[in-house]
């Protein structure tokens, strides 16, 4: 009885030393790419998403803009994915055969959705808001348009959660083979018994169906939008050509009556005053004024590339995962398993990525953290 207890207890150990090898051994050879590209994401969005939410919150010239409020409410999401979600996702991937809990992996399956979805209903949100301004649409809601904007964030985030409730359902604890016979290990992934195109491939894909009427949305918006920007700026080149013409037709005016002036002083024997060459006269230095409406393009722009960056990386996750779906097998050969660990992670190129768009293409952006910086630094 006691020897059978006891080789039990060392068939055990023996089994889990093996687990850990196993687990260890393909993180070496799978997992450390996926790993890097987590890294450099979450980094790089905790440090954009703060940066953001600390401008667009103290800056006065931020605070007058209705959009800020989106803003805010998609840095707050995308930072909790890059401190939260992201270090779960590289557990994950290093205790990929020894996965033991299944609330754990429900709730912070469930948390990935949330986050993810309502990342993209904001910034469709963002587009719908931006096209109002664009088109100077009046409602009686813009009496107060702060609370109403926050009322839709809220919104949208319930939304969100709502729709990432199936989630508690189709994840768990998946039981992995092994190449070492009766030995087997534990993983947070869809369950067996969900993974068909009835349950899974339908959730998957009234997801993407969402997600691309929304990316729809912003096409159509942001088109008209940068439609009506290009028709502007053909008219403020007009205005400016016009206005340079202007100018010119002045100064050739000036300059004749000038030279009338000269050859008159010199028929009546008048002298000319003309400055001699060691004065320094004034000469007029012209500067093209800044467009009123620069600020709003700028930030017009890079909120379109932050919304297709963000659904390029969602859709990449959402294809992988329906090839996973229809040929498990197809994606989990030794020679594209790297790539697509790294794929099924692209959603969270989303979190990452509105930062650094608003730093490259927003110079309004750019100054006020300079600004944040030398209040800072005063401070001390």
């Amino acid at each position: 009885m006691l020897t059978s207890n006891s080789s039990n207890i060392t068939d055990n150990i023996t089994n889990i030393q093996s687990l850990y090898e196993i687990e260890y051994e393909q993180f070496l050879n799978i997992g450390i790419p996926s790993v890097i590209f987590l890294t450099v994401l979450s980094f790089v969005g905790i440090v954009g998403n703060v940066h953001t939410l600390l401008v667009y919150s103290m800056s006065p010239v931020m605070a007058k803009l209705t959009v800020r409020i989106f803003i805010l409410w998609l840095s707050v999401t995308d930072l909790i994915a890059c401190v939260v979600c992201i270090p779960f996702e590289i557990f994950d991937i290093r205790f990929d055969y020894t996965f033991s809990s299944v609330g754990v992996c429900k709730f912070f399956r469930f948390l990935n959705h949330v986050v993810t979805l309502s990342s993209g209903g904001l910034l469709t949100a963002i587009a719908i808001e931006r096209y109002k301004i664009s088109n100077r649409i009046q409602t009686r809601q813009n009496r107060n348009p702060f609370v109403a904007l926050n009322i839709a964030s809220l919104v949208v985030v319930a939304i969100s959660i709502v729709m990432s409730i199936p989630t508690f359902v189709f994840y768990g604890l998946y039981i992995k083979e092994t190449s070492i016979s009766n030995l087997t290990g534990t993983d947070c992934a869809v369950l067996p018994e969900y993974y068909d195109m009835s349950t899974v491939g339908a959730y998957i894909g009234i997801v993407i169906l969402l997600s691309t009427a929304g990316c729809g949305i912003c096409a159509v918006v942001y088109g008209k939008i940068l439609f009506g920007i290009c028709i502007q700026m053909k008219k403020e080149r007009k205005n400016r050509a016009k206005s340079s013409n202007h100018k010119m037709d002045i100064s050739s005016e000036l300059t004749s009556k000038e030279t009338q002036q000269v050859s008159t002083n010199q028929l009546n024997d008048v002298p000319s005053i003309s400055p001699s060459l060691g004065e320094n006269v004034p000469i007029p230095v012209k500067f093209h004024k800044r467009s009123p409406y620069e600020k709003g393009r700028q930030l017009t722009t890079s909120l379109i590339v932050a919304t297709a960056v963000s659904y390029l990386g969602y859709i990449m996750f959402a294809c992988t995962l329906l090839v996973q779906v229809a040929n498990p097998t197809l994606l989990y050969k030794s020679s594209t398993r790297p790539v697509t660990e790294i794929l099924f992670r692209a959603v969270f190129i989303n979190n990452a990525a509105n930062p650094v768009v608003y730093c490259l293409l927003d110079n309004t952006f750019r100054t006020e953290c300079v600004k944040l910086y030398k209040k800072t630094m005063c401070v001390k």
